[in-house]
């Protein structure tokens, strides 16, 4: 199946849509470790998505982790050129929330080290860099990678896509992708398609967290996931849903703005955040631990869409302290977990969810 419209809007026709956004990093590094089979590790962030882990170790490669910066979560400089090797195949970079990471320095190391430089915009689709405007982020590495999963900028239940510069690992990536078997569980889909969209008014946020089936609230370690290729059903309706892209992009621009402008600066830690941008979610840190779990338990319990995020630094996280076995103690990914509380932008959050989340943030910090 192929994605003309998602295709035109990228400016990249080197695209391979697979069943999700692991899947295609997956692909990709499974492609460039035929490629150089001496190097077997993979450095990623200590703070994101554990599903980044799955990719790596289902592709036969080692998870290197690196501690993460607190402006725009990539990595700590310093101690991402000690984790660099000759036996670093790949770097990933994190787009967390849709927050552009500085990716010049880090991508400049990499070419320099014979590294592949691969940027994770699985939150970030069509989201712009921040010193270059007209350009997307996941089209400056040597490869990028997108999901269509829940609570993505195109979130339909089901794919991702992988983007390839170099046309010689494009085609090598297209061989093996077209010797996986293609998703079929289409009933098991538009079920699940049905549930997402009606529980994703605002107002029933409460419900999604009492039906497992969907597992709205939360992303787990999953050693074993499908590497297929992607639903046509899927891909037909992300190429439908592409061109509202740039209309949402704005909601969310001017309800992150928003917040910027209106929320404590008492108690919000904006870091690097503060500005208009088009966040997949406003992501803000409360230093203070004991008040930020009171503000965060009020938030969600008055249905406001406002969440935590991943409860620790993935060597911390209990299915995967044996698997890494890394004991090292990340101390801004720490911070970052302990901290952190993203807060809805998306275009069903009326000016009353926004003043209801203030209204929270400030009662709840005038009666610490």
């Amino acid at each position: 199946m192929t994605n003309e419209a998602i295709k035109q809007y990228l400016g990249n026709n080197h695209v391979l849509y697979l069943s999700s956004g692991r899947a295609a990093l997956w692909l990709y590094l499974k492609t460039v470790s035929i490629r150089r089979p001496e190097r077997k590790e993979v450095i990623i962030p200590a703070y994101t998505c554990p599903s980044v882990v799955s990719a790596v170790l289902k592709a036969g490669l080692t998870p290197v982790l690196c501690d993460n910066n607190l402006d725009d979560f990539g990595y700590l400089s310093e101690e991402f050129e000690s984790k660099l090797s000759r036996s670093t195949l790949a770097v990933i970079a994190v787009h967390l929330y849709g927050l552009p990471v500085k990716i010049n320095k880090i991508k400049d190391l990499c070419r320099n080290n014979g590294t592949c430089f691969v940027e994770d915009a699985a939150q970030a689709f069509g989201n712009p860099y921040q010193d270059d405007p007209d350009s997307k982020l996941g089209l400056k590495g040597d490869a990028g990678f997108y999901s269509f999963g829940r609570g993505k900028p195109i979130s339909i239940m089901h794919g991702g896509l992988l983007v390839v510069n170099s046309s010689d690992e494009y085609q090598e990536a297209e061989k093996i992708l077209q010797g996986l078997k293609k998703s079929n569980d289409k009933v098991h889909y538009c079920i699940s398609l049905g549930l997402y969209a009606f529980f994703s008014n605002p107002h029933l946020y409460w419900i999604p967290q009492m039906i497992p089936f969907l597992n709205l609230g939360g992303t787990v370690f999953e050693p074993e996931f499908e590497t297929a290729r992607g639903l046509d059903a899927a891909a037909e309706l992300a190429n439908v849903m592409v061109s509202g892209i740039e209309e949402e992009k704005e909601v969310r621009k001017n309800n992150s703005k928003w917040y910027s402008d209106n929320l404590p600066q008492g108690v919000i830690n904006y870091g690097g955040r503060r500005g208009e941008y088009p966040y997949l979610r406003y992501p803000v840190m409360i230093d203070d631990e004991n008040l930020r779990t009171r503000i965060l338990e009020k938030l969600i319990a008055e249905g406001t869409g406002a969440t935590g995020s991943y409860p620790t630094p993935l060597n911390e996280l209990p299915k995967l302290r044996e698997v890494l076995a890394d004991g090292t103690k990340y101390r801004c990914a720490k911070n970052i977990s302990k901290s952190i509380v993203t807060l809805p932008v998306h275009s069903g959050v009326s000016a009353a969810d926004r003043e209801n989340i203030k209204r929270i943030i400030k009662a709840v910090s005038h009666a610490n």
